[in-house]
């Protein structure tokens, strides 16, 4: 006989894994909302993703890697805000009724929230086409959170980690990518250890919190890379009447990426791919050393590819030092 509902909640999500004893947390599972107490001087940044399946992960993918990556990119979002996590809620709707496939799901969540110390107060279980809905909830003090706009010309742009694996893992496990059929990898199997390179950029991408935490002060404005560098750095563009220049030479790509693909490939993957889940931001040239110092402390890597410009638009300069005619072809959900 099918589980309902409430005793899926029971068996698999009302659990001491995912209370996490947060002292915020008044009231969490078993009621029909959530109460939090948040502390008078503490702002509350709320971030929701959807993952569909066939479309963000493939329907034969390990439970626990689809939760890791379902939870893990909503804590991205947190990052990019400088907020510390705080809560979470989670939408799951179900073609059919798996026990196993709960259970490992579960699981993988489990481990991502008790990592981050994310507690899950709630949410809801319907019937359809498998879709997960994850909101994360975050605090940052009154004045220190991060935006898109703040950045200023003269700015030096940096990333963190690596771009262009996100999109490139995505082809990997024979998904289709906006970059079009011409994005293919370069060999039909790639190294195991490339190929299990990909798997972990994918299914596990390392939200920024801690970098964000210890770097906020420095930072003038963040965005997340989820859509690709040049759609999500024209986002803090936009938001902050400026421009900006930058290096395909000193954007850091993976040598698995450098690997697997042509140099046009890893190129357009860097920056119009996505899913790379890395933190973009700006800094004053002033605080180029302390920032440097809190993201070593936090024990991430940085570049700095760039830096932002008066004159209102993306200048891209090759490593012959010519400019590229930039696309617009970030990722888009409803783009044909």
């Amino acid at each position: 006989m099918s589980l309902s509902e409430f005793e899926i909640i029971k068996k698999y999500f009302d659990l001491a894994e995912f209370t996490l004893s947060r002292e915020e947390v008044l009231v969490g599972i078993g009621d029909d909302g959530a109460l939090l107490n948040l502390g008078v001087e503490d702002h509350l940044v709320i971030s929701t993703d959807v993952l569909v399946e066939s479309i963000h992960y493939p329907a034969n993918a390990d439970p626990k890697k689809i939760a890791s990556r379902a939870l893990t990119v909503n804590l991205s979002d947190l990052a990019a805000m400088g907020a510390k996590p705080l809560c979470f809620t989670l939408g799951l709707v179900l073609a059919e009724v798996s026990e196993p496939w709960l259970l490992q799901f579960s699981q993988g969540l489990a481990k991502v929230a008790k990592r981050f110390n994310i507690a899950l107060v709630g949410g809801d279980l319907s019937k359809g086409p498998t879709t997960i809905a994850i909101q994360v909830h975050g605090t940052t003090k009154s004045g220190n959170a991060l935006f898109r706009y703040g950045a200023k010309a003269g700015d030096l742009i940096f990333v963190t980690g690596c771009l262009g694996d996100g999109a490139i893992a995505l082809a990997s496990m024979g998904l289709p990518s906006h970059l079009g059929d011409s994005f293919q990898l370069e060999k039909d199997q790639p190294a195991a250890k490339c190929t299990s390179y990909f798997d972990a950029a994918y299914f596990q991408p390392e939200p920024r919190i801690e970098f964000a935490l210890q770097c906020a002060s420095f930072i003038t404005s963040a965005i997340d890379i989820s859509d690709g560098l040049v759609g999500d750095l024209g986002h803090i563009c936009e938001k902050s009447n400026v421009g900006a220049t930058f290096n395909t030479a000193d954007i850091p790509t993976s040598d698995s990426a450098s690997c697997c693909v042509s140099s046009e490939n890893l190129l357009r993957a860097a920056l119009y791919g996505g899913d790379d889940y890395e933190l973009c931001v700006t800094v004053s040239p002033h605080n180029r050393r302390a920032f440097l110092a809190a993201a070593k402390e936090s024990g991430t890597r940085v570049s700095c590819i760039g830096e932002i410009t008066e004159n209102p638009e993306i200048v891209c300069i090759s490593e012959s030092n010519e400019e590229i005619a930039l696309q617009s072809n970030a990722y888009s959900h409803f783009k044909d």
